[in-house]
């Protein structure tokens, strides 16, 4: 009898367990029935904050399809390219209890996981909190209390010639704390970038895979004085901080939202889906209202940081940090002729002594040449241009440096480069006429960024070109063709001063199409049948001599458009260390030069180079001459060579007017352009 009331106790006990599983899991699924009903009947998918959440975009054909490409970003197995089935999806998941897989330990709760999702879903739900299934976000809490985010600045890294991967500079996200005890360089800055190392990846095939999207783009976070090392002292590059006027629940829905992306990947393009693009995303979901997406083919970063200027009232103010490249530069100018001689012979050989040792001079401010002389030293061995002697000279120096007062003004200094802000579009239109040997013409071309050089300086780096992706097209009167007078894959020019400071070697690379006369072999050929003809028989004479006329009045050259790769290195030469605007830079290098054309005897034509740049400036005025000589004789071909003087007058940033003249073997011309730059 005992044993069967103990038998039916547990039974009992059993029904009523799985009885009160049963309906809690019954009213838990009812409230999520209920809850995705109601998102249904508002169409919460629609919503434009939703859309931002998710990354969402339309293809031409209308479909939705997010920008994240990682799985784990969804919650619904159609999420990427179906809102509704991730907004449905993310509701259940919110109010469902889930456990981790075997061995994941970084594992985390959708609710932790999309902390900004589930607000937004709460807030417009009216979901209670008894409603989410109960979970431990203390890693996402901890996360986001360490930000204690209150403020935004958006920063950009200027552009420095000498690192190609910078050549469109970079844009990156600092977030400001509201703890007033934290110094601005320990708070956090927001990175995206491609994950690739183009130090160790071949150049060439860094730039195909990041036009094609080759490498996926993460998000990370870095303390500030790590984006400032690496940036300013490392790659001497200026920065420019914005500083944004959001407000601090706006600043914190984009925090969560930061840590949402934690684990998503995007492909990246330089042209578009780069740094600057997905750091518009973060600002939309900031203030959703400002479409920053939608005004920009390409995004370059440069032109994104106007587009946050062209907003009223958005930034509030503009800060300039220098490079320790730009800060050695500034106290060079605020040299005397007796200071600067003394650091240019300490510099020398690393002498220290010619400063420690030195008497007492009213000329001579010794703690301000020795904080230059300690700024060069430092940068000449992030240079890698400094034996490891030089450091114990540095400690010395560092030691001396410690016992003298600081009795200048440091501060006053004008910034060495211009806020990009200010600069021209990046893209370009040109619009020209002219006229050459081989009759008139009409010319267009494109660019799709960034910079050439007639072009103003104001926001660029100074005597420096980038051309990425342009053209020019022509349509001669005469033969009635249009021509593809040149086409650049990609063409960079740095003409770098060379200085006591750091002797930066200048470099052209340049790859893509070029132009040139071709003399046609044929009427060559038919020249030398009618030459013999007259020998031989004399008898037709008048008849060769008929041909020989009508051979010359025909078209004698043909401008045809060649494969082209060429690269040059040398030396610029430039008064950098004085005071007020530099007017004139010299420039000589040497090189060579690739050329393939199948009506070339030998197709492919390779050629040792020199050239020569000459520069003159004056600020809406400017005048470039530059010389190419291409040594193709050592072929037996002819050499060939090419000399350009232009004339630019800048009605406006972004309205320019130009003269030029080109002259090439067989071939010589002069055009009037219109640039338009937008």
């Amino acid at each position: 009898m005992l044993t069967r009331l103990r038998s039916f106790f547990i039974i009992f006990f059993l029904f009523s367990l799985f009885g009160t599983f049963s309906s809690a899991y019954a009213t838990d699924t009812k409230k999520i029935l209920e809850y995705q009903k109601l998102a249904e009947v508002k169409k919460l998918w629609e919503e434009r904050y939703w859309i931002l959440l998710l990354h969402y975009s339309k293809t031409t054909f209308g479909n939705w399809v997010s920008e994240a490409d990682s799985s784990s970003f969804f919650l619904s197995k159609e999420g990427r390219n179906n809102p509704k089935s991730e907004l449905l999806s993310a509701i259940e998941a919110f109010m469902t209890p889930a456990s981790p897989p075997s061995g994941d330990e970084n594992w985390m709760h959708p609710s932790c996981k999309f902390p900004e999702r589930k607000r937004w879903i709460q807030e417009k739900l009216s979901i209670p909190d008894q409603d989410f299934t109960e979970v431990d976000c203390s890693r996402f809490e901890k996360w986001f209390a360490t930000l204690n985010p209150k403020g935004a600045k958006i920063i950009f890294a200027s552009y420095y010639m000498n690192a190609p991967a910078s050549i469109f500079g970079h844009t990156l996200l600092k977030l400001d704390s509201g703890d007033p005890n934290r110094k601005e360089i320990l708070e956090y800055s927001v990175n995206y970038a491609a994950n690739a190392d183009p130090e160790s990846t071949n150049a060439i095939v860094y730039s195909i895979l990041g036009l094609f999207g080759g490498y996926p783009g993460t998000f990370s976070l870095f303390p500030y004085y790590v984006k400032i090392a690496e940036y300013n002292d490392i790659e001497s590059r200026d920065l420019w901080e914005y500083e944004l006027d959001l407000k601090e629940e706006e600043v914190k829905r984009m925090t969560r939202h930061l840590w949402e992306l934690g684990a998503a990947t995007f492909d990246y393009y330089f042209l578009d889906e780069n740094c600057s693009y997905h750091l518009f995303s973060l600002i939309e979901v900031a203030r959703p209202s400002l479409y920053l997406r939608d005004k920009a083919p390409f995004v370059i970063p440069g032109d994104t940081v106007k587009k946050y200027l062209e907003q009223a009232g958005l930034v509030k103010e503009i800060k300039y940090r220098p490079s320790l490249h730009s800060k050695i530069i500034q106290k060079l100018r605020k040299m005397n002729e007796e200071e600067r001689d003394l650091y240019e012979n300490v510099m020398k050989n690393a002498n220290i002594s010619l400063l420690t040792n030195k008497e007492p001079d009213p000329k001579i401010r010794t703690s301000f040449l020795s904080d230059t002389i300690l700024d060069s030293f430092r940068y000449k061995k992030a240079e890698g241009n400094s034996p490891k002697e030089w450091d114990q000279t540095y400690k010395q120096l560092l030691l001396f440096r410690s016992k003298l007062p600081t009795d200048y003004d440091d501060s006053g200094y004008s910034p060495i480069t211009q806020s990009p802000h200010i600069g021209h579009g990046s893209s370009a239109l040109y619009n020209e006429v002219g006229t050459s040997n081989l009759g008139n013409f009409l010319g267009f071309g494109y660019r799709a960024a960034v910079h050439d050089l007639l072009n103003t300086d104001q926001g660029y780096i100074p005597n420096s070109s980038v051309d990425y992706f342009s053209l020019k097209a022509r349509y001669y009167q005469d033969s009635k063709k249009l021509h593809l007078e040149e086409f650049h894959i990609i063409r960079m020019l740095s003409l770098t001063p060379y200085n006591s400071l750091g002797r930066s070697v200048s470099y052209f690379v340049d790859s893509g199409a070029d132009s040139s006369v071709y003399e046609k072999n044929r009427n060559k050929e038919d020249r030398k049948l009618l030459e013999w003809q007259a020998l031989l028989r004399p008898e037709d004479l008048s008849y060769t001599l008929y041909r020989l006329d009508e051979i010359s009045r025909s078209e004698k050259y043909e401008r045809v458009t060649n494969a082209n790769l060429e690269t040059t290195f040398g030396y610029s030469f430039q008064d950098e260390f004085s005071e007020g605007p530099k007017r004139f830079l010299f420039s000589a290098q040497a090189g060579a030069k690739v050329r393939y054309n199948g009506k070339y005897d030998t197709n492919a034509i390779v050629a040792p180079q020199i050239a020569t740049y000459w520069i003159a400036n004056f600020d809406i005025f400017k005048a470039v001459l530059s010389l190419h000589y291409y040594t193709f004789s050592v072929y037996g071909i002819p050499d060939d060579y090419k000399a350009q003087l232009g004339f630019r007058y800048a009605i406006h940033a972004n309205h320019e007017l130009r003269l030029e003249a080109k002259a090439q073997r067989n071939y010589n011309e002069a055009s009037f352009s219109y640039v338009y730059q937008f």
